[in-house]
């Protein structure tokens, strides 16, 4: 019995790390994983048609702010196929980790082009 809570005790010692060094190193991510979606701000023309498709309302358009909660979304893709423009791409980025809820809203201003 007390080599059985000796050897649970230095098991975890002898073996390999199995977490990955983050926040240091970005973690290693497929090549089809999709990211948080990225707005160009010279295609959009405001029509809202992103806020509507966004199940969880994560996108907002207020004048010619667009906003993105970053914890509200959930990387579904719908706001992409909804935009008439094809102002809206799945990006790369997924990084959530963040030390004030604040800072998980992304906003960009877009200008319709007369």
């Amino acid at each position: 019995m007390p080599f059985d809570v000796l050897e649970r005790f230095l098991r975890p010692l002898r073996s390999r790390r199995v977490t990955s060094p983050y926040p240091a190193q970005a973690p290693d991510l497929p090549p089809a994983a999709r990211g948080l979606p990225e707005l160009d701000p010279v295609r959009c023309t405001g029509d809202a048609a992103c806020v509507a498709a966004c199940p969880t309302g994560a996108i907002k358009l207020a004048g010619s702010v667009w906003s993105l909660n970053a914890g509200a979304c959930i990387l579904c893709g719908a706001c992409a196929r909804a935009c008439p423009e094809d102002a809206i791409r799945l990006g790369h980025q997924i990084e959530l980790a963040v030390r004030d809820p604040a800072d998980l809203t992304i906003e960009r201003e877009w200008r319709a082009v007369p």
